[in-house]
């Protein structure tokens, strides 16, 4: 089934790049199956990614969101919270139902969904289904906690299927604090002889963020 493209409901008055800042052009605009950042403390990367997936989330009516975390239980006090955080920021906030009990985001123009579920089981999560569009884009954070790549290959492959719409792309975000050497992340993601097929990886740290006063840098 071919969808209407929606309008896209963000206030003509919001300045993205004003909203986000600078250091993240390229890992805003990625369109690759895996988009990862690798940033410090201070970084601006979960925010970032959060305001990112809420306005792709109303440009693109096929869309839906699975985020990830390790464990299910700090998922509402992180990402939830934050995705809330870039709803309000957007001023969209009248277009959007929170279901603070699931947790579970949803846009009410479409019924498109932003589902929140933890590694703690990584089998369930395959079998999620949605009734609007197609669960196409996942965001890991905080994925250096994962263990071993099998269980995030396991969740990986739920991301499946296509879409009757020419815009259609699939993708996985990944953000992560930076890791020890042995992390399976870095082969997976960052050594060139090991990278997964169509990754964008970037590095980022606290001195691309703009909004940090001398304090905050100091203790950076």
């Amino acid at each position: 089934m071919k969808m209407n493209k929606a309008p896209v409901n963000v206030q003509p008055t919001i300045n993205f790049r004003e909203v986000i800042g600078k250091g993240y052009n390229r890992f805003w605009h990625s369109k690759n199956f895996y988009r990862v950042c690798k940033g410090s403390r201070g970084s601006k990367k979960s925010k970032t990614t959060v305001i990112n997936l809420t306005k792709r989330l109303m440009q693109y009516p096929w869309a839906n969101i699975l985020v990830i975390r390790r464990f299910s239980n700090t998922l509402k006090q992180s990402c939830y919270t934050d995705f809330k955080w870039a709803v309000y920021r957007l001023k969209v906030q009248h277009l959007f139902k929170f279901n603070e009990s699931m947790p579970e985001i949803t846009y009410t123009p479409t019924g498109q969904k932003i589902l929140f579920r933890g590694l703690d089981s990584p089998l369930k999560i395959t079998s999620i289904t949605v009734n609007v569009g197609i669960l196409c884009w996942a965001w890991f954070e905080e994925a250096y906690e994962i263990e071993d790549q099998h269980k995030f290959e396991t969740v990986v492959e739920s991301i499946r299927g296509s879409y009757d719409s020419p815009d259609f792309f699939k993708q996985i975000t990944v953000t992560f604090n930076p890791w020890s050497e042995n992390h399976w992340l870095k082969s997976y993601f960052f050594d060139e002889d090991t990278q997964a097929y169509d990754t964008f990886a970037i590095t980022t740290t606290y001195k691309c963020n703009e909004w940090l006063d001398e304090q905050d840098r100091a203790r950076y």
